[in-house]
Parts: C-alpha cells; sequence; structure tokens
C-alpha cells in the first residue's frame, strides 16, 4: 500500500498556519527533503493549490497562504466568508453586511480576491469546482462550508485559470474539508456584542468511525449556525449618523469653500412622511395620529442654505427618517449537513465521495412602500370639512407624499437549498497517481416578497367617495374595490389593506454537472532531476432557470417586475502541466524549477480560448528563495450575463446627435461625421426631449459576449535565513491587466460613445434602434459588453517568527500586508472615463493583518489587529468639492484564547473588537460600508468535546 505519510514539508506548514492564528506560505526546505529520503517509509506525494503536479516538498509554484481550520474556530469565526473578506489580498464581496437592498442577493457570502469582483475568484471544494451560489452567477456561496468542517483553506492571489479554467483571474480559494474523525465530536460557540443585535452562534455534530477492517472510513456533520440581524437603530454610530449638505458659504467655483461640508445627525426628509403630507401654495399639511389636519411640524427648522438643503428638517420634526428602517446587517440561519466517506478497494485504488446539503434562510428589509404626488381630490370621502376647504382653494387637488407603514416593512425573504454529491476514485498506476470524480450540484431558491402592494389597486381604493346614500365606496367600484384611508396613520381598515396587499414570489433553479480527470508522475529524468506532469481533462454544464410568479411577470406590484429565464452552457477543457528541473547543487542554484501550464478551454457560448502560466522557482541557496510566474488568464461570461431576458426599464437621455449637442465642447472629432453617416442631416433635431422625459427600453444579457483576458505576473522572494531560526520573510510583487471586461453599458454611454467613437462599427451603436424617417430613438437594450479594462498592481509581504522558552513558552507573531500601488478601471475603454481609484477606502494603499500566539501547557492566547490605511473618498475631490474627504485609519483589535481541560475537552473565549473600534465618522463610511467592522466589541465563547 502507498504509504498515507504526508511531506513532513507540508506537515510543518499546516502545524505553521494554526500556530500562527493566521497563515503561512508553503515553504519546503532542502533539509526537510532530507529528512524525508533518510525515511524508510515512502513519501507520499501530494497536490498544492496552484498545481495539479503532485509534488514531495518545493517551493509553492506560486504564492499561496494557508488559513488552519483550527485557527477559523479559536477566533470565534463561524463564515470562512468573515476572514477571507478581512485578508489584506481580498476585498469585501457580497456578505449580509453589503446585500439587504440586493433582492436576490440577501444573505449571501461571497469573497472578493484583489478586488476584482466575485466573479473572478474561483472558489474549490477540495480541489474541485462547486454550485454556484445564486441564479446566473458563477461565485460560490460560502455559507455552504461550516467552519467546524474546514481542515484548512488555501489561497492563491494571482491568474490560475491554466490549472483550474474560467473565474481564476483574481486568484483561487481552495476550501478542503475534513475527512476523518474518531468517534463523537460537539462543538458549539456564541458570540454577543455589547449592542443590541448581531448575535452569533453555531452549534455542530460530527461523528467518524472506520468499517470493514479499516479499509473504509466516514466522516458525517451536522451543523447550525445563526447571525442575527443588526439595524441602523442598534448602534450608536449609525443612531447618530454623518451625513452632508450643501455649504451656504461656497459662493463659486474658485473661493476655496467647498460645494458640500460634513453634518453629523439625523436629517428627516421634510417632504415625506408616514403620516402623509401635502403643500398648498402657502403651506405644507399632515395628519396627526387621530386623523386630524394640521400643519407640518419642522421640529428645529429646515436645513438652511442652497441646494436640496430645504428637504431636510432636523429636531422633532414630523419627516421621514431613514435611521429608523435602514439595516447594517441581513439576519442568516444556516443548517449544513455532510458525509465523507471513502474505501480502499486494494491498495492502489480507493473509492471516494462527498455529499452536502445546506439550507439556508435570510431576508433583506427595506422601508414600506412609498408614493409621492398621490392625487388627493376635494371630495375624497376621508377628507374632513376643513381638510377639504383647504384643497378646494388650492385648485381641487393636491399631491400626497407618504411612507405606507400599513403595509409593514419591506421584506425580501430567501430560502436557499444547496445539494452536492460526488462519486470519485483515487489511487496509483505503478508510480503515477490519477483522480477521477463526477459531481452534480443543485441550488434551489425561493424567494418571497411580503409588504407589497398592487400598484393600480392602491390609487384606485384611495380614490373613495361618498355615494348618493352617504356611504364611503370607490370611485371606480370595479374588482370589489375596498376604500382604503391613507389620511393619517392607523386609519386604514384591514379588510382595504388586505384588498391592497400582496405577497409576491420567484423560484430559482441552478443545476451544476461536472466530471474531470488528473493523472500525474515523473516522465523521466533529467540531470537535475525527474520531469514531473499532470494531465487533465473536464467537462461542466452549468444551467439556471428562473420562473417568477405573474404579479412579477405582468408588472403588478409596487416597483419589482422580473421575467422568467432560462440559460444554459457546455465547457470542455484539457490541460497539461510541466514541472522542469533545470539545476540542483550548483552554485548559487541549489534547486531551480520551471513550471509550465497550459489549458484548451471549448464553450458552447462563447467559442475556444486557452489560458497558460510560465514560472520560475530558484532556490539560490537553503536561505533564500526565488519565483515568478507570468500567466494569461480568462473568465467566460456567465448565464445571466449572456442570457438574462429583457425586462422594461425608463431612462431619461440626451441625443448626441441632436443639434444642440452635435458640436458640445466634450464631443469627440468623429460625432458629426458619425452622426451624418447614420442618416441624420444637418441641423436634425430630436422630437423627444429625451433629458425631460422617460422612454421605455430594456436590460438584458447579450449572447455575444466574449470571454475576459488577464495578463498577469508575480515576482517574489521567500527568505528563511539559518542565523535566525524560526524567521520567514516573504514578498511577492504582483500585477494584473484585464481586457475585454464584461461592464453593463447604460442608454446613455451607448448613445454617446456610438458616435464618438471612430467610426459606427463599434459594439455601442447595435444597444439601440432609431425610426428610420424621424431618426427619433425608439428603443434600447441595457446589457452588458466586452469593453471595460482593469488594471492593479501591489506587494504582498508576510513576516512569520516563532521561538520557544523552557519556561515561559511558546511564541509566534505574524504579519501580513499588501501594498497597493495601482488601482485604475475604465468602464468603457475611452480615456476619458479612466478612474484611479487606489487610495480611496474602497482600495486603500495598505491593509495588514498582525497577529501574536502564546502557548503555554494547557493554554494558547490570541491577538489579531486588522489594519486598514488613512484613505480618500473620492480621488477626483478637491477642496471645492467637500470638506470631507480624508478618512483616517482604522485598525481592530481581537483577543481570543483556548484552554485544553484534556484530550476530550477545549474551551475557547474572547472578546472581538476589543476596544469598540467604529467605523471612520465620515459620510463615506460611518455605517461601515462593507470594509469596516460594525459587530463593535462582542464577547465570544465556545466549548469542543470529543469522546
Amino acid at each position: 500500500m502507498k504509504a498515507n505519510k504526508l511531506n513532513l514539508a507540508v506537515r510543518t506548514a499546516m502545524a505553521l498556519g494554526v500556530m500562527a492564528a493566521y497563515a503561512m506560505p508553503v515553504v519546503a526546505h532542502a533539509a526537510d527533503n532530507a529528512a524525508a529520503k533518510q525515511d524508510d517509509t515512502k513519501t507520499e506525494r501530494i497536490e498544492v493549490t496552484g498545481s495539479r503536479i503532485k509534488r514531495q516538498g518545493a517551493l509553492s509554484p506560486t504564492p499561496l497562504t494557508v488559513i488552519s481550520g483550527d485557527v477559523i474556530q479559536d477566533m470565534g469565526i463561524t463564515n470562512v466568508a468573515d476572514l477571507l473578506n478581512k485578508l489584506p489580498q481580498s476585498t469585501v464581496g457580497i456578505s449580509p453586511e453589503t446585500s439587504n437592498n440586493t433582492i436576490f442577493a440577501n444573505g449571501l457570502n461571497q469573497t472578493d480576491l484583489r478586488g476584482l469582483g466575485t466573479a473572478r475568484t474561483l472558489v474549490l471544494v477540495n480541489g474541485r469546482r462547486y454550485v454556484a451560489g445564486s441564479a446566473g452567477d458563477t461565485a460560490v456561496d460560502l455559507n455552504n462550508l461550516p467552519t467546524t468542517m474546514i481542515e484548512r483553506v488555501e489561497i492563491i492571489t494571482g491568474g490560475a485559470s491554466a490549472v483550474y479554467g474560467s473565474d481564476a483571474v483574481a486568484g483561487v480559494v481552495n476550501i478542503i474539508t475534513r475527512k476523518k474523525t474518531d468517534g463523537l465530536e460537539l462543538d458549539a460557540s456564541y458570540t454577543q456584542p455589547e449592542q443590541k443585535g448581531g448575535a452569533e452562534s453555531q452549534y455542530s455534530l460530527a461523528y467518524g468511525t472506520d468499517f470493514l477492517q479499516g479499509k473504509g472510513s466516514v466522516m458525517m456533520s451536522a451543523v447550525y449556525a445563526e447571525a442575527k440581524q443588526i439595524k441602523y437603530a442598534d448602534r450608536d454610530f449609525t443612531r447618530n449618523p454623518v451625513g452632508s449638505i450643501y455649504n451656504s458659504a461656497n459662493t463659486g467655483p474658485n473661493d476655496g469653500e467647498p460645494t458640500k461640508i460634513s453634518y453629523t445627525g439625523r436629517k428627516p426628509l421634510s417632504w415625506i412622511n408616514e403620516a402623509g403630507t401635502f403643500f398648498t401654495s402657502d403651506n405644507q399639511y399632515t395628519w396627526d395620529t387621530n386623523g386630524n389636519l394640521k400643519p407640518f411640524d419642522y421640529g428645529d427648522g429646515l436645513i438652511p442654505g442652497p441646494g436640496t438643503n430645504g428637504n431636510y428638517c432636523t429636531g422633532a420634526c414630523e419627516g421621514y427618517d431613514p435611521v429608523n428602517y435602514n439595516v447594517i446587517r441581513t439576519p442568516l440561519k444556516r443548517q449544513v449537513y455532510n458525509l465523507n466517506a471513502d474505501y480502499q478497494i486494494n491498495d492502489d485504488m480507493k473509492l471516494f465521495t462527498e455529499l452536502t446539503y445546506s439550507n439556508y434562510k435570510s431576508y433583506g428589509e427595506s422601508s414600506p412602500v412609498f408614493h409621492q404626488g398621490v392625487p388627493i381630490w376635494s371630495d375624497n370621502a376621508f377628507l374632513s370639512d376643513d381638510a377639504r376647504n383647504i384643497i378646494d382653494a388650492d385648485g381641487g387637488v393636491v399631491g400626497m407624499y407618504r411612507i405606507d407603514t400599513e403595509f409593514g416593512n419591506r421584506k425580501y425573504n430567501q430560502n436557499r437549498d444547496t445539494f452536492r454529491a460526488l462519486v470519485g476514485l483515487e489511487g496509483y498506476i505503478g508510480d503515477w497517481s490519477y483522480s477521477v470524480f463526477y459531481q452534480e450540484g443543485h441550488l434551489k431558491e425561493k424567494t418571497h416578497w411580503t409588504g407589497e402592494i398592487f400598484a393600480d389597486r392602491y390609487y384606485q381604493a384611495f380614490d373613495s367617495i361618498k355615494d348618493a346614500n352617504g356611504n364611503i365606496v370607490c370611485r371606480d367600484q370595479s374588482n370589489g374595490c375596498v376604500p382604503l384611508n391613507l389620511l393619517g396613520q392607523g386609519q386604514a381598515s384591514q379588510e382595504a389593506i388586505d384588498w391592497v396587499s400582496t405577497d409576491a414570489h420567484r423560484v430559482a433553479k441552478t443545476e451544476q454537472k461536472n466530471a474531470g480527470f488528473v493523472v500525474s508522475g515523473d516522465l523521466f529524468e533529467l540531470p537535475a532531476g525527474a520531469l514531473s506532469t499532470a494531465i487533465s481533462g473536464e467537462w461542466r454544464r452549468e444551467q439556471s432557470r428562473t420562473t417568477p410568479d405573474d404579479n412579477m411577470i405582468n408588472g403588478l406590484i409596487f416597483g419589482n417586475t422580473s421575467a422568467k429565464s432560462y440559460g444554459a452552457y457546455e465547457v470542455s477543457e484539457a490541460a497539461v502541466e510541466f514541472s522542469v528541473p533545470v539545476l540542483a547543487d550548483v552554485f548559487l542554484a541549489k534547486e531551480v524549477n520551471l513550471d509550465l501550464a497550459y489549458r484548451y478551454m471549448d464553450y458552447t457560448s462563447v467559442g475556444n480560448n486557452d489560458a497558460w502560466k510560465l514560472g520560475l522557482n530558484w532556490s539560490v541557496t537553503n536561505d533564500l528563495k526565488l519565483r515568478a510566474t507570468k500567466s494569461k488568464s480568462v473568465r467566460a461570461p456567465n448565464i445571466s450575463e449572456l442570457y438574462d431576458p429583457p425586462g422594461q426599464t425608463f431612462e431619461s437621455i440626451t441625443d448626441v446627435c441632436d443639434v444642440d449637442n452635435i458640436n458640445a465642447p466634450e464631443a469627440s472629432q468623429y460625432r458629426a461625421s458619425n452622426c451624418h453617416a447614420a442618416g441624420l442631416p444637418d441641423g436634425w433635431k430630436a422630437t423627444d426631449d429625451w433629458y425631460h422625459a422617460n422612454h421605455p427600453g430594456f436590460n438584458a444579457g447579450n449572447a455575444d459576449l466574449k470571454e475576459e483576458t488577464s495578463d498577469d505576473y508575480t515576482v517574489g522572494f521567500v527568505y528563511t535565513p539559518s542565523f535566525v531560526e524560526g524567521l520567514t520573510l516573504t514578498a511577492d510583487y504582483w500585477s494584473f491587466d484585464i481586457k475585454n471586461a464584461i461592464n453593463y453599458i447604460d442608454v446613455g454611454t451607448a448613445v454617446k460613445y456610438c458616435y464618438d467613437s471612430a467610426s459606427l462599427d463599434n459594439p455601442y451603436c447595435s444597444r439601440f434602434t432609431r425610426d428610420p424617417n424621424t431618426g427619433d430613438i425608439t428603443s434600447f437594450v441595457q446589457s452588458p459588453i466586452n469593453v471595460a479594462t482593469f488594471k492593479t498592481k501591489g506587494v504582498d509581504i508576510e513576516g512569520d517568527y516563532g521561538f520557544s522558552t523552557e519556561s515561559a513558552g511558546n511564541f509566534r507573531i505574524n504579519l501580513l500586508a499588501t501594498y497597493v500601488d495601482d488601482w485604475r478601471t475604465n468602464p468603457t475603454g475611452f480615456a476619458s472615463d479612466l478612474e484611479v481609484d487606489v487610495g480611496e477606502y474602497t482600495n486603500p494603499r495598505l491593509k495588514g493583518r498582525f497577529s501574536a500566539i502564546w502557548t503555554y501547557d494547557k493554554w494558547t492566547v490570541n491577538a489579531v489587529a486588522d489594519y486598514r490605511h488613512h484613505a480618500v473618498g473620492n480621488r477626483k475631490s478637491t477642496i471645492e468639492s467637500n470638506n470631507y474627504n480624508d478618512i483616517p485609519s482604522s485598525t481592530v483589535w481581537d483577543f481570543t484564547g483556548r484552554y485544553a481541560f484534556d484530550e476530550h475537552l477545549e474551551l475557547r473565549f474572547g472578546v472581538k473588537n476589543a476596544f469598540d473600534k467604529a467605523p471612520p465618522r465620515n459620510p463615506y463610511t460611518y455605517d461601515g460600508a462593507g470594509y469596516y467592522d460594525t459587530l463593535g466589541r462582542a464577547y465570544f465563547l465556545g466549548a469542543n468535546y470529543a469522546f
């Protein structure tokens, strides 16, 4: 039987990952190889993320970070996304903190390496793909992977498409799950914030055993986890928000006074509220709690100054206050069940299976439905005489502005079921290893909206009058209309509320089928060692379908429409890797290896393409190792981008070919000639003024999309000085240049760049059509096209030092940081639209994570600090723009510990955000913006019992 002993270097790296309370690069030293060779037992080759070639201890072919599952649990983290989103190499993806107002994304947890988008980060489970977390997407939902089942997480922050295929543009997160345990294991953890809301808990049970004389093993687990909602009203820093207002002292563009200034405190909208309000020519009115008309109470008054300041009031104002309705984090309840089993058929073949079922529930929440300018005629049956007289004196009709609390807050309830089943064989044929698998993944999403209304019934029910008998009836009595009283709060009858109210539903199904194989081994011996290779092939089918209810399809409910959709594609791939030993044991070249990878991909959606990688690993001495990679990566468009059905929208836009705009100062040199080439004569005037009129069009996918391509490279070193035992220093310079990136283009941009391009042969002109007779734009489609670019580069650095003492225990410190040298995007490809965002709070220059760990006898104590560098809100901002552009740095400290009572029972404890660091008090960031901690100081307690 092949030995089951892992390479010593990798075991060491895993142990260091546990000790560092964070991560360690996977590095093996020559001494480790020597130790392994001296062992009588044959060392098993292993596959390290970033390569399919199984190796016996070498410098990792690409920069790699490893996070131990034990570390994640020790830190009180119940969702791996919470840690991945704090990595200096990553930024916040879709999460419960960022998805509240994104109807179909509530509760999702997706990671985003390098800030290049969740769709450009490939998440694998045990080296294989996982079904997408939402319909039409490819990004994996990390909610399906509970921390108690994670052995380790391996992260490559560099292009890896040549090894793993599409989506690995920014990098790969490979989550390795636990396969075995002996006996029964119970685990529980709970986190309680000091302020209201946001409590987190997780409870798990795992059982594992061997069977059939040790040839087979099985591990099963069940996990329940919950993270509770956090509202703005639950946190002191959001109860007292920081916003902006127009500056009264500003007199012009060059006076040194900012246009906007920071404003601290609540500022309700003065023109809308929950009781209903309307304006006459000389006053503003509302209703009290009993439905009596009264003048609107502005509290401490309207905010003085120019612009929109007068839309807000302060103090005990009767206006609409968003703080009462806004949500910082959506709630999340998860159940995850796993079953992993394997059976050793013979010495060289093992059967393995992985089964996962998860169900989780979440909901987004926003204010009740609202209406602006609802007509109140003076004969409305619910008006008092004094109100009727006021409206009559003002022309017989006024417009009401109202937040309709009768129907409750709008909630977008999500219920997601995910099932994944995998079966495979792995083993050896001679000295060559192989692995073959087939898997299916299914996701079912059920979305249920509450607090919705029938838009047409709302107006019909409110427009009520008195009939000849003095009874209150709807002016239009069709469909069993029930009169609805909206004058004041709590005045409507339940019967009327029920007649206007409705729910809405959508079911979405996603299916992934995936099969593949990998064969790895040595081809032949070269003077410097064996030439190793890995040959792999993969087939995958992705399918997605959404089915809204009729109310959604027909646009009958307030503010939401949705159409049925279906899309699918298949891809067949073949890849090969080589590890070529070039030099060994010569001066300044202890070991030099060349890594080559190539992948060919054939999509039914976008055709064929390829990806490649060239890597150099150079061990100058036992202490110093250099590494470099150059690669081409690709991302194929997902189902939503390709096949989303048309959904109606309304837009306003100025036609650049209009005589008033064709020679505007910002017009390109091509605009006039292109407008004429499109058939529009000199002096042509648009019939419609699009700037002031909403015109109908559609949002839709684009079946003509092509894949994105990225040129990227890394250059770095690993230094482990022999004269300082336990010290490791690494640094890697990285660069990404993504071209033909997929970006959604609105009709205004399409019209502008259709005619500002060098010719009409461009991707923008096909986004709209003109009437052949009048020349007016008659329809448009807003869809994604391959026009954007992303460029970013920077440096990752890490230092790790560990030492032992005879009397005080063991110590280890680790510092991981990313410095971003450049970050720029161009959404259209035109130079005038280039956006340089580095140094903004979304992409700060520097992010870091420091950890220190002390172990003594049965005690382990950790201290971890997460740092975000000071930044700006907008790089284009000047002193003339605002006085709040500067955003200070932020450091959040966590202190956790573990005590092992005996071999069965361990207790975990700690305090998160120990110094109660709130997000920076700035209009951009005061609510966390997804980038800063909003939990506040919180206490963590956990326990594990195994028997």
